[in-house]
């Protein structure tokens, strides 16, 4: 059976500032994050354009140190795949009542 190797992170603060604002979008708040993004037109799986618009720190209960853009560019390559992979899963986690509510934000576009 294969087991993937753990992968360190190398900027754990960074790393856990913004994992911490992912968390509280997707676990505490994730229909308001989910009626955000259909709001502003944005699917859940564009985790950089996400950031870049600054949709996770208009959520209660989001606070970081600087936007979470400016602290994803800071992660190291490795890092920022971990925590776009951590986005990715944890996107997968909503409750599926709200998965289903909001199923144009999950469907994959064809031809882009």
């Amino acid at each position: 059976m294969f087991t993937q190797a753990q992968i360190e992170v190398e900027n754990k603060a960074v790393f856990d500032e913004l994992k911490g604002a992912i968390e509280n979008a997707l676990r505490s708040r994730s229909e308001e994050f989910l009626h955000l993004l259909k709001r502003v037109g944005l699917r859940v799986r564009q985790f950089e354009v996400i950031l870049h618009e600054r949709i996770v720190e208009q959520l209660p209960g989001a606070r970081t140190s600087r936007s979470c853009e400016e602290l994803f560019q800071e992660l190291s390559a490795s890092d920022q795949g971990l925590l776009r992979e951590f986005y990715l899963t944890a996107i997968e986690e909503v409750p599926v009542e709200l998965r289903t509510k909001y199923s144009k934000l999950y469907r994959y576009e064809v031809g882009k």
